[in-house]
């Protein structure tokens, strides 16, 4: 097992293409992400030829911990706040 060498947060107004396109252009050594989205919204050949760039580089395989991905946010979450810290302890202060 490898761990991840690059932690990606989100925001939930952007779209999943332009996560995916960040974390592609990262790979690449890109500083933008605009030119892979847009590549990877022309089809299989485009996308084709972005993997095999990457391989070339020897980045196809780079691991990333993505947290919209990795976090079951609605568990975490969506149920509230969870219960308040206990009277008189350091996280109630």
């Amino acid at each position: 097992n490898t761990l991840p060498s690059r932690m990606v947060t989100h925001t939930w107004t952007s779209l999943f293409l332009h996560l995916v396109a960040a974390v592609v252009a990262n790979a690449l050594g890109y500083d933008e992400y605009q030119l892979i989205a847009e590549r990877l919204t022309k089809g299989h050949g485009s996308i084709a030829r972005i993997r095999r760039r990457l391989q070339r580089m020897g980045v196809l395989h780079m691991r990333y911990w993505i947290c919209s991905t990795c976090v079951n946010q609605h568990a975490s979450i969506c149920g509230g706040y969870g219960s308040p810290p206990v009277a008189g302890t350091p996280a109630h202060e």
